[in-house]
């Protein structure tokens, strides 16, 4: 979000985007922003496409003018709807099973949806909004599914992506905040509060765990010796009505000034999604922070960089999510 120089001229999605005929890809809030912009090019190239957004009528609405606006799309059913909520461990769970009834390889999972700076407020889980949404929700549909990403891996050929997207907004999560437990997620350093930085803090919290997480999930499959690339990303300082709405005079203009338009901020999720460069360069890249367009950064907070740190937020979200659903299970 606080990137200032997120502009690239040089990035041609026309040109840049190999075929992608034969792929399928799972692309959280694929509706609307950046993930209605990434989905628009992707499809243009031949992707199988799963729109995974919680309103099906505006995954509808989009996929209509998708169907009008691309190409060799229309009849073809590479676009299809999946209910989910990211905010809630049994939707994302339940989402996670129908698209396992549905399809039989993933190619790449964009985890693109995610909650803004916003209010304190807890999910139905009991877990503080940006950290179930742009985490835990996250972590959730990943195990979910990763059973398939190692099969549709173990194929001839296959470049096999898992993707989170980040923020430079990661910087503004509080030092040494801990990790283990959800108390600890729902009250880190004392930012409930309402104004501005509690804001940015709980939502730079929940970016640094995209960090943490991804560099975790590749050391995983490293070990399982899998060869899934896990990225996390930050798309830039993007010309949205959520950013701008949500922001304080000074961030506004900054914004205005050096903000990107939604086409131009989803470059970073398609270079990341199906550069050639990645595959090529996978052991350059994997577990990596990537910024606009495809460069390679150090994350700016010191615990994204943290090993130890990153395997204890892993191991909570297993416990923790393992204690959701079971929960749900039992009152079903």
């Amino acid at each position: 979000m606080f990137n200032l120089f997120s502009r690239a001229p040089t990035y041609d999605p026309q040109r840049d985007i190999p075929d992608q005929t034969g792929k399928v890809f799972l692309i959280t809030g694929a509706n609307a922003g950046l993930g209605y912009q990434i989905t628009k090019q992707l499809a243009a190239k031949g992707a199988t496409i799963y729109l995974a957004c919680r309103s099906e009528e505006r995954a509808l609405a989009a996929i209509n003018q998708l169907e009008d606006e691309v190409d060799d799309v229309q009849g073809k059913n590479r676009l299809q709807f999946l209910q989910v909520d990211m905010s809630s461990m049994r939707s994302v769970k339940r989402a996670a099973d129908e698209f396992l009834k549905r399809e039989s390889r993933l190619d790449v999972l964009l985890h693109n949806a995610g909650r803004l700076i916003d209010a304190y407020e807890l999910s139905e889980d009991g877990i503080e909004l940006c950290v179930a949404v742009n985490h835990l929700g996250v972590h959730v549909l990943t195990q979910s599914l990763l059973p398939l990403l190692k099969k549709t891996a173990a194929f001839s050929d296959c470049d096999v992506r898992v993707l989170v997207t980040s923020s430079s907004g990661h910087a503004q999560a509080p030092r040494n905040a801990k990790m283990d437990s959800i108390e600890a997620w729902n009250d880190h350093s004392g930012i409930k509060g309402d104004h501005f930085i509690a804001r940015a803090q709980r939502y730079g919290n929940s970016k640094l765990m995209n960090i943490m997480w991804a560099m975790h999930l590749q050391k995983l499959c490293d070990e399982e010796k899998v060869p899934i690339t896990v990225l996390a990303l930050d798309p830039g300082m993007i010309l949205t009505g959520g950013a701008i709405s949500t922001s304080p005079w000074y961030i506004y203009w900054l914004i205005r000034l050096f903000g990107v338009n939604e086409e131009e901020g989803a470059y970073t999720s398609l270079f990341c999604a199906t550069s050639a460069t990645v595959r090529e360069k996978r052991e350059t890249y994997k577990g990596k922070y990537v910024k606009p367009v495809g460069v390679l950064a150090v994350p700016y907070h010191r615990d994204a960089r943290d090993e130890n740190k990153a395997r204890i937020l892993w191991d909570a979200s297993v416990r923790i999510a393992d204690e959701l659903l079971s929960r749900h299970v039992a009152t079903t």
